[in-house]
């Protein structure tokens, strides 16, 4: 029997920019990146800052939908909307690019408990009742051949490799086997991390859920990877590690994976810390959720739900099992990453050593983002249609102006604080986006606003508390400068965080060592295509 001992998976950057169509070279598939808390935005986002669609008006900008700023690695984000009405027009289309995980992967996957429900129940489609006792079953791996679609015949040569080597993933060129020997090899230990076992069942699971969760995240693009989900795994060699097939590299993220979540696991439970109450009432509400989805797809139970899915041998207690794991871990890796702070200098120096790759997405320490409050106050007679596609008189503009002019006034007279401001914009505003917000745009980027409002807001001398009266296509807006910040420390910040949460794991990781014995492994087939 030949084993061999393998450490955690290592950080790669991962892919830069949202609009590149992704390279087989580029694979860093998220399936083990660090845990998060559900729903949980990242930090330095903005609830209210955001674009709002243009639907005509000539201050609209035609520059690129893509923002200048954007981070490597982190998927731009379409701004919320903020208004529908005049206002609408101030802001340019575009994309913002928001903080968090951009430089580094992770090694660690955020797995909810509606993972399998969301994920995996959702490519049941028009799966009947007589679909759970009709499992398709594969040949054994000596005679299973896939043959290429008329579509991928001349591109791709599918053939099975022949065995590798006995210490690494290529032990067997294909791992397939019929359902009916991993039943019976499935409670065959195939892996150990530390003390730890891991069996031919368990594993089902986790390969399995690293095999969805990519299609899942890159179904779209799978034709650039070089990947053909209606052929075997094993029969398509990936671009992402020479020498390996699909099943190869999706066999040994799985067993990596693993190797994360039990050992952060142990961890926990050394440490004394529990799964919060939170977890475990969804934990406990699985069983229902499973059974719904299995009735109302054609299963006889959640267990053959649970099979169909995630291959022979696969149970409901199995699939329990991982999800365990993931909650005890992400409790322990939760309450050690949350207490993480970084210095000023330490996020500087982050940001200087990987200034290369955040130059070349748009990100510099020139960039800032602005909080301003406005007043829109349009012509006399306008509307927030009207405005956009009808002129008006210079009495109409000289009456706004006016008004304008005397909500100023009012305010000189006030308090002059940003608060007494924010009360006049609910009262007198006609931007219906921002007037219950105080006239508030919260993280505005250089560029995202029309031009005289965006030269107004990005001037250099500008200084909080700064206020003034800026005329538009749409109006007179009576501006209030309340900050300025620097944008590239929200990016430097989230990704130190991330590193440092990425070593954690890491670290972890490397006191259970692995040891896989990958002669007694055993997949079972499980029709993507179905």
């Amino acid at each position: 029997m030949d084993e061999q001992e393998k450490n955690s998976g290592e950080m790669t950057p991962e892919v830069p920019g949202e609009e590149t169509v992704p390279q087989a070279q580029d694979i860093q598939p998220e399936v083990c990146s660090a845990p998060e808390k559900p729903e949980e935005a990242p930090a330095g986002e903005s609830e209210t800052s955001g674009e709002s669609e243009t639907s005509g008006g000539t201050e609209a900008s035609g520059e690129s939908t893509e923002a200048a700023g954007e981070a490597p690695g982190k998927d731009a984000e379409e701004k919320e909307e903020q208004t529908s009405d005049a206002a609408a027009a101030e802001i340019k289309p575009g994309m913002k690019a928001t903080p968090g995980k951009i430089a580094l992967a992770v090694a660690f996957v955020v797995v909810l408990v509606a993972a399998l429900i969301a994920v995996v129940v959702s490519s049941l489609g028009s799966k009947n009742a007589g679909t759970a006792d009709e499992t398709e079953t594969a040949p054994s791996s000596q005679t299973q051949q896939a043959e290429p679609t008329e579509e991928t015949a001349e591109a791709v040569e599918y053939t099975i490799p022949a065995d590798g080597n006995p210490d690494d993933v290529t032990c067997k060129g294909s791992y397939t086997a019929s359902d009916a020997d991993v039943i019976a090899a499935r409670d065959t230990v195939v892996a150990t991390a530390g003390e730890y076992e891991l069996t031919v069942a368990e594993l089902q699971v986790y390969y399995w859920m690293q095999v969805r969760e990519f299609l899942s995240q890159y179904g779209y693009y799978l034709a650039y990877f070089g990947l053909d989900h209606t052929q075997g795994l094993d029969t398509q060699l990936c671009p992402a590690v020479e020498g390996q097939t699909w099943q190869q590299y999706f066999l040994d993220q799985a067993l990596l994976c693993w190797q994360s979540y039990q050992s952060m696991a142990a961890e926990a439970e050394k440490n004394g810390v529990q799964m919060p109450a939170e977890y475990r009432e969804e934990m406990d509400a699985l069983a229902e959720d499973l059974a719904q989805s299995a009735e109302s797809s054609g299963f006889d139970s959640v267990d053959a739900l649970v099979t169909a899915m995630l291959g022979g041998a696969a149970t409901y207690d199995d699939y329990v099992g991982f999800l365990n794991l993931y909650y005890e871990g992400l409790s322990y890796f939760s309450q050690v990453t949350e207490s993480y702070s970084v210095t000023d200098e330490e996020i500087e120096a982050f940001f200087d050593e990987n200034a290369a790759i955040y130059e070349e997405n748009g990100i510099t320490k020139d960039d800032v983002l602005v909080n301003v409050r406005h007043i829109l106050i349009m012509p006399e007679g306008a509307t927030s249609d009207t405005i956009r596609t009808e002129e008006f008189s210079d009495d109409a503009w000289a009456a706004g102006e006016q008004r304008a002019k005397d909500i100023l006034e009012m305010w000189k007279k006030g308090e002059m604080t940003e608060e007494s401001f924010a009360a006049l914009a609910k009262e007198h505003s006609e931007d219906g986006g921002s007037k219950d917000n105080g006239g508030l745009y919260e993280d505005v980027s250089q560029g995202q606003m029309v031009t005289e409002f965006n030269d107004w807001c990005f001037d250099a001398g500008r200084q909080p508390g700064d206020f003034d009266i800026v005329k538009t296509d749409f109006g007179y807006h009576i501006m209030y400068f309340c900050q300025s910040r620097p944008q590239w420390k929200d990016y430097a910040r989230e990704d130190l965080l991330a590193q440092m949460s990425n070593d954690f794991v890491e670290e972890t990781a490397a006191r259970y060592p692995l040891v896989v014995s990958y002669d007694k492994i055993l997949l079972a087939f499980v029709d993507l295509a179905a």
